[in-house]
């Protein structure tokens, strides 16, 4: 019966050292997980910061552009203009064609 005590004793003793091992791990990964998770919500901030910098941007592309869009001509507007004055050039012409050739 002493040597099944024993044996018992240091079965038990054997499982508990590896109940001890397998629990150090799990600790382990859950610290390593901790630590991933921080340098994944450091990278959603910066992420975070990016599109916003990105967003204030492209607001600030659009105020530029809408306030060139009232220095400056669009071109339909410059061709529709001209195609006008073509007209009304050409109009003079044959005004001054039609004088010329009544008189």
């Amino acid at each position: 019966m002493a040597q099944s005590d024993t044996a018992s004793d240091n079965r038990s003793m054997l499982e508990r050292h590896l109940q001890t091992g397998i629990q150090l791990l799990l600790v382990a990964l859950l610290g390593w997980a901790g630590l991933e998770l921080v340098a994944l919500g450091k990278s959603t901030v910066a992420l975070q910061e990016r599109l916003t910098y990105q967003g204030e941007q492209i607001t600030s592309l659009r105020r530029e552009l809408r306030d060139w869009s009232e220095l400056y001509y669009r071109q339909s507007d410059a061709d529709r203009e001209i195609g006008g004055l073509r007209a009304a050039v050409h109009d003079l012409e044959t005004r001054v064609t039609n004088l010329e050739n009544g008189s």
